[in-house]
């Protein structure tokens, strides 16, 4: 029997069809990796991006800082948020949507794997508990698209 929880088989499977299958479920941005990415390019993608990044991802990111003072995985995916921000808030380079996908599977697989270790241990109704699962889900399926643009910058 296997030991996988409910939740990361149906987190598994749901990141497996995302990523491997956009054209059969609809969900693609429409961009290719070498598009420029910056916060003009945002505001130009299909609704249902716009809704998960600025209603679903931000958010569930703002609330880390609900944790911050008491959980390593609350300052890991907060963190991974800003440094992954950084080349675009500073106006550093230009960056294309392939950069911004690898530098969140850098900067955001600390946190997953350290969420997804703690999570058996965390009581689901708490307030803590929403967030972890929550952030999980936000990470496994962010990073489901930022690893197939990343291995398209990569190897295409």
């Amino acid at each position: 029997m296997s030991r996988t929880s409910w939740y990361a088989r149906i987190l598994i499977g749901s990141v497996v069809v995302l990523m491997l299958a956009p054209s059969v479920t609809g969900v693609d941005s429409g961009l290719s990796p070498d598009d420029v990415w910056d916060d003009t390019s945002v505001w130009g993608t299909p609704l249902w991006l716009q809704v998960w990044l600025m209603g679903i991802v931000f958010p569930t990111f703002l609330a880390s800082l609900f944790f911050l003072r008491r959980s390593l995985e609350a300052r890991l995916a907060l963190g991974g948020f800003v440094l992954s921000h950084l080349p675009m808030m500073l106006g550093l380079f230009e960056t294309t949507v392939g950069q911004v996908a690898l530098i969140h599977v850098v900067c955001y697989s600390p946190a997953l794997l350290v969420l997804a270790k703690r999570r058996p241990r965390v009581t689901a109704r708490s307030p803590f508990g929403l967030w972890v699962h929550a952030m999980l889900a936000v990470l496994a399926v962010g990073l489901a698209f930022d690893l197939r643009d990343s291995l398209r910058t990569l190897f295409l």
